[in-house]
């Protein structure tokens, strides 16, 4: 794994310096021009189906803030979430195929790919978990994951599934 500056990745693509990089989604990488240099894309990474957003405050300003000016920034916050989500819902398909109108073959790791992320992330998580935030947050997603995926396959994963049998898509 190398974290090269985004404005970099094209370059470093184009020039062999990366076999591969995995970037924002459809949309964002057709706008970087991903497709020019790299001709195979692969859907849907471990981290799926998004990475968290964040804004991030100094503590000192967050504490200086009234309750009113907090309220405004969570609000905008909360906002630009949904608006981000929308919008990348709303165009991350037209991309795609637009991607793969410009000769972009698409493909889905294997179950032997998806284990081997699996492990790696629970190694990585555990070689962590001396860092006691670290280990709070892990706790928190873990105690989410498992509140949330039963209803998550019973509606929204089976909600997709049938809505695509039934109109296509």
């Amino acid at each position: 794994v190398q974290n090269i500056p985004g404005g970099e990745l094209y370059q470093a693509l184009s020039s062999g310096a990366l076999d591969g990089l995995e970037w924002v989604g459809p949309m964002a990488d057709e706008r970087a021009g991903f497709q020019e240099v790299a001709k195979v894309y692969y859907t849907a990474g471990f981290h799926e189906p998004g990475s968290a957003l964040s804004a991030n405050v100094n503590l000192d300003v967050w504490n200086d803030l009234t309750p009113q000016q907090k309220a405004i920034l969570q609000g905008a916050s909360r906002a630009t979430t949904y608006v981000q989500l929308a919008e990348t819902l709303s165009s991350n398909g037209a991309a795609l195929a637009r991607l793969q109108q410009q000769g972009v073959k698409t493909l889905q790791f294997s179950d032997d790919v998806w284990d081997a992320f699996g492990k790696a992330s629970a190694e990585v998580m555990d070689e962590n978990m001396s860092d006691e935030i670290f280990a709070d947050i892990r706790n928190s997603f873990e105690t989410s994951l498992a509140n949330s995926a039963s209803w998550i396959n019973k509606s929204d994963a089976f909600y997709v599934k049938q809505r695509i049998r039934v109109l296509g898509g």
